[in-house]
């Protein structure tokens, strides 16, 4: 049995602008990248060990109940250097605040262990794609964007798929951040099997795999791989 690879840390930033109805942020993966290419993403990356804070700062306490302060502000210093490296979006780490928790399936050789935050657009600035990891820039309502996926004229990963499902039920900002502060931060770490030749990612709530409590169903629960690239969703 081959070595399961180490989820690496990482952070990634779903910036929501007004408007009606509010959009999303969101970037094109280069089709050179060895991960997620040609994907559309939300601005993210790995935790680099300069994001650490110096020993004995003062920090607030951890939001993500299974970090430590420390590691919790290293998650929020990527994610703001991220964010600005990827899209030019300047905020602090007090901007930002942690809805979510994505693992890679054991089965992927590049795997990360992703926390996901919110955060507003501030007023007075533009976003743009650094036209090096990314490709393009686009502002996207979350109906808009489960249309041109479904109509194929976007790739989204299943966590990015997900979160904007479950964004597609606010009603505003003001609601996607209640909504976020009600609910607790559950770790999700997709299954996987073949059926047949298809390969099949499962969320919890799938007849294969155990709810957890405090997670928010999405109406399908397996993604199935199309073609090499792309994982559409599917009902159980």
């Amino acid at each position: 049995m081959a070595d399961i690879a180490v989820a690496r840390p990482a952070a990634t930033v779903v910036v929501l602008r007004p408007g009606e109805p509010f959009e999303i942020l969101m970037v094109r993966r280069n089709d050179t990248v060895a991960f997620m290419a040609g994907s559309y993403v939300f601005p993210g990356g790995r935790v680099d060990e300069n994001d650490r804070p110096t020993h004995g700062a003062s920090l607030p306490p951890p939001v993500f109940t299974d970090l430590s302060a420390a590691d919790e502000a290293a998650f929020r210093t990527a994610a703001v250097r991220e964010l600005h490296e990827e899209a030019n979006v300047q905020i602090t780490i007090d901007d930002l605040m942690p809805f979510a928790h994505w693992v890679t399936p054991e089965i992927e050789t590049r795997r990360y262990d992703t926390r996901f935050f919110l955060a507003r657009m501030p007023d007075d600035q533009v976003a743009k794609h650094d036209e090096g990891e990314t490709t393009a820039l686009a502002w996207l309502s979350p109906h808009d964007a489960l249309a041109r996926f479904a109509r194929k004229e976007m790739l989204l990963p299943p966590p990015t798929w997900t979160t904007i499902w479950q964004l597609a039920r606010r009603s505003s900002i003001e609601d996607a951040f209640a909504w976020a502060r009600s609910r607790p931060i559950v770790r999700v770490m997709p299954g996987f099997f073949n059926n047949g030749d298809e390969a099949t990612l499962t969320l919890p709530g799938d007849p294969t795999f155990p709810e957890i409590p405090g997670w928010e169903t999405p109406d399908e629960t397996r993604f199935v791989l199309e073609d090499g690239v792309r994982w559409a969703p599917r009902k159980a």
